[in-house]
C-alpha cells in the first residue's frame, strides 16, 4: 500500500504550497531533535535494528571515528543518518532542494549537494534557510520520510515502543521531549501535506489524553 503519491507528482504539489511560518520551522525543528533520540532507541530493540528492518544500510562515518551512519534511496536520491545530523541528497541535484539538520544547531537548512556533509564539518556557505519558500519544501519532503517511517514503526511494533522511547527521553537531564508520538505523527503528517495545521503546543492542548 502507498502512503504517498509518486515523487514527481508529490514534488509538484509541494511546490505550490505556501511558506511555513518560523514558528512551525522551529516546532519542526523540535520534532527533528526528538526523532534522533528515537532513532537511536531503533537500533537497540530487542527485535533487532529497526533502521536495517526499513530498509536502511549501515556504513562507518565518516568525520567521527567509531560511530556509524545509515543511507537508504528516497525519491531520486538518498536520505543519510547519523547521530549529528540528518540529511537528505537529491540525484543529481535539480530544483529540487535537499535537507539537512544539524543537531548541535538545532536547525535546518536546504542545500543543492549531492555528497553527503562529513559530521561536525559543515561549509555554511552551501547551506541556506533564509529563503522560506525554499526552506519549506526541503523540510516538508523530509517529513515525509519521517511520516512513512513512523508509520511503519507504529505497524510493526505496535504503539507501545515509541512511548517508552518518549518516557525514557523525558527522564534525560538534557532531555527535549516535544509532542507525544500519536500526536507527533498527525502533527507532521499535515505539516509534510501542507495542511494549515496550528502550532504544535496549540495542537497538543486540542488533543484527547492518552489511554494507557
Amino acid at each position: 500500500m502507498k502512503l504517498w503519491p509518486s515523487a514527481n507528482s508529490r514534488k509538484k504539489v509541494q511546490e505550490m504550497l505556501p511558506p511555513l511560518s518560523r514558528g512551525h520551522l522551529n516546532d519542526y525543528t523540535a520534532a527533528l531533535g526528538q526523532q534522533m533520540f528515537f532513532w537511536g532507541r531503533d537500533v537497540l530493540t530487542q527485535q533487532g535494528n529497526l533502521l536495517l528492518q526499513y530498509g536502511f544500510q549501515k556504513h562507518e562515518s565518516a568525520g567521527l571515528k567509531g560511530t556509524s551512519c545509515y543511507r537508504k534511496a528516497w525519491r531520486g536520491g538518498f536520505v543519510e543518518l547519523h547521530g549529528a545530523c540528518a540529511g537528505w541528497y537529491p540525484q543529481p541535484s535539480e530544483s529540487t532542494p535537499g535537507f539537512l539538520f544539524i543537531r548541535t544547531d538545532f536547525r535546518c537548512f536546504a542545500h543543492h549537494e549531492t555528497e553527503p556533509v562529513i559530521p561536525g564539518t559543515y561549509d555554511y556557505k552551501k547551506l541556506t534557510s533564509g529563503n522560506l519558500g525554499t526552506l519549506s519544501q526541503s523540510c516538508r519532503n523530509f517529513a515525509d520520510l519521517l511520516v512513512d517511517y513512523e508509520t511503519w514503526n507504529k505497524r510493526a511494533m505496535g504503539p507501545g515502543h515509541r512511548l517508552e522511547c518518549y518516557a525514557m527521553s523525558s527522564k534525560l537531564p538534557a532531555g527535549r521531549t516535544w509532542l507525544r508520538p500519536d500526536i507527533a505523527l498527525a502533527w507532521l503528517r499535515g505539516f509534510a501535506e501542507g495542511q494549515n495545521i496550528p502550532r504544535a503546543k496549540e495542537w497538543q492542548r486540542n488533543q484527547p489524553p492518552l489511554r494507557t
